[in-house]
């Protein structure tokens, strides 16, 4: 289609059309004459202001229609029309520029035509009819050649332009849920016409980065981005609008792009899980296979839980010589024993989720802090609740036990119906504040609106004494029994209030909060 746009002919063309008309001005008589030199000023005037790319469309298709009625007085129906074909041409390269103009839109069917496929063969059917009925044999012709040309070239497009004419290299992607990942697409051209794809995603998680390409490209580099849920398809398609290079057709259609593999978080989480059970096994040192890659290290573990072995050091306790190993390799190992390290903790979780996907982020979270916790040697009393009641209020656990205990709590999660949602949790510091401050004021309204806030305050606390999430950490704190730091695993529904409130409360005791 590159001749359509060649300068040099498109020049030739516009000189073309200024000629035939002087021409016809010359010869015709005065009507006719002052109807050329009318149409000649039009057409110089629009090529000199170029108001916009559609009025030049006009503009041509105008003058195709011109050149053949003026000079049929002068010539003959039949010739003029055949003078007025290369205007054709011009017509052709204003439909190529106007359909960088045209947008897309949804449609009812595959295939559409644009408001320009309309136009041109509405334009021509009403010459016809016109031409018909004024017996004007010039505007006949032209106007059957016009209707022939917006025909043939809407009909090539619908039988171009679908979803046979791209191909598509399909990409085999394994993404963790909730995690964003950026993709390159490739995509074929089977069509030599040329157009524009416009490309939408049908899904609130995947973006298009690249949203328009151009036909004439091949390859096509389709850029995504994307962070799929938990509950998203496997397949996942792009919607694909298309026009052809002159702006008269649309089509659209979906194309499948990826082939998605969505790992849960919970998958995942449980998995990092048995890897971290598997590396802290009793007696799980890297020296044990290769005795010679360990040196020495001095102020090694001690305590009650059997973590592994090491070379023996000056002040080690012949006690905790391991005669297995020390058998084995011909050196003299020592056993080695963890103790807990840190401010203890409390792992505080709320089973209760509104849906699948908050199910999966919660169990991630559970097992991600347990693991956490666990590396730092973090002795942890995990309570769990539900809307229903306290689950479970464990002994302190060692680190391993913890991680174990994760993988069974996750297996209790709860989707219940319609939680409670707050739009904010109650700001109790600010409120007990408030009290403080009105009550160093004198006078009635301050001492009226101190009781207010004062029955307020009163109502908070007493609505949260029952609530699941009370119960599990007083439980809680009894096992724990010194100072801890309580670390919150919840979606906020039933125990917002009870959070909120317990954290105003306790932190005045020197217990630490922090939300996960």
């Amino acid at each position: 289609m590159s001749i359509f746009n060649n300068r040099l002919i498109v020049i030739a063309l516009k000189l073309y059309v200024c000629a035939a008309l002087v021409i016809t001005a010359i010869l015709s008589n005065p009507v006719t004459s002052a109807a050329a030199i009318f149409a000649l000023l039009v057409y110089l005037f629009f090529q000199w202001r170029q108001i916009n790319i559609f009025m030049g469309l006009i503009v041509n298709y105008f003058i195709f229609f011109a050149i053949a009625i003026l000079l049929a007085p002068i010539t003959n129906f039949v010739i003029s029309t055949v003078i007025s074909l290369p205007v054709l041409f011009l017509v052709t390269n204003s439909l190529i520029k106007t359909s960088d103009i045209v947008s897309h839109r949804n449609m009812k069917y595959s295939h559409s035509l644009t408001p320009v496929g309309i136009m041109l063969p509405v334009i021509a059917t009403t010459n016809l009819i016109a031409a018909l009925f004024l017996s004007n044999w010039a505007l006949v012709i032209s106007s059957s050649i016009a209707l022939i040309y917006a025909t043939l070239l809407s009909f090539i497009s619908i039988t171009k332009i679908s979803s046979q004419s791209l191909l598509t290299e399909k990409i085999q992607e394994h993404i963790l849920a909730g995690t964003a990942s950026e993709l390159q697409v490739i995509l074929h051209s089977k069509t030599k016409i040329g157009g524009k794809l416009f490309i939408e995603s049908p899904y609130e998680w995947l973006t298009i980065q690249s949203p328009v390409l151009l036909f004439k490209q091949d390859p096509l580099i389709l850029k995504l981005s994307l962070s799929p849920h938990l509950s998203g398809p496997s397949e996942v398609s792009i919607n694909v609008y298309a026009t052809d290079i002159w702006g008269l057709t649309h089509a659209q259609f979906q194309l499948s792009v990826i082939q998605l593999h969505v790992i849960p978080r919970a998958r995942y989480a449980a998995w990092l899980a048995k890897r971290y059970l598997e590396a802290t096994k009793p007696g799980m040192l890297p020296m044990i296979s290769n005795v010679n890659t360990i040196k020495p290290q001095y102020g090694f573990r001690r305590g009650i839980e059997y973590y592994g072995s090491q070379l023996y050091q000056p002040g080690d306790e012949l006690r905790s010589i391991d005669w297995k190993h020390t058998s084995k390799y011909n050196k003299i190992i020592t056993k080695e024993f963890v103790e807990f390290h840190g401010q203890p903790a409390v792992l505080l979780v709320n089973l209760a989720v509104r849906d699948p996907e908050e199910a999966d982020e919660l169990a991630q979270t559970i097992i991600i802090t347990a693991i956490s916790l666990a590396r730092q040697q973090i002795p942890t009393v995990i309570a769990v609740y539900d809307q229903n009641g306290v689950r479970l209020v464990t002994q302190t656990l060692q680190p391993r036990q913890m991680v174990v205990q994760s993988l069974k709590i996750i297996d209790e999660i709860m989707i219940f119906e319609n939680p409670a949602q707050y739009l904010y949790n109650p700001n109790i510091t600010m409120l007990r504040s408030n009290i403080g401050r009105l009550a160093s004021i004198e006078g009635e309204s301050a001492k009226v609106l101190a009781q207010l806030m004062g029955i307020e305050y009163g109502n908070f606390v007493n609505s949260i004494k029952y609530n699941p999430a009370t119960n599990a950490i007083k439980q809680a704190l009894k096992i724990a029994n010194i100072q801890s730091t309580i670390v919150i695993v919840s979606k906020s529904n039933h125990d917002a209030n009870a959070i909120e409130i317990n954290r105003f409360l306790i932190s005045k005791r020197g217990y630490a909060f922090v939300t996960v």
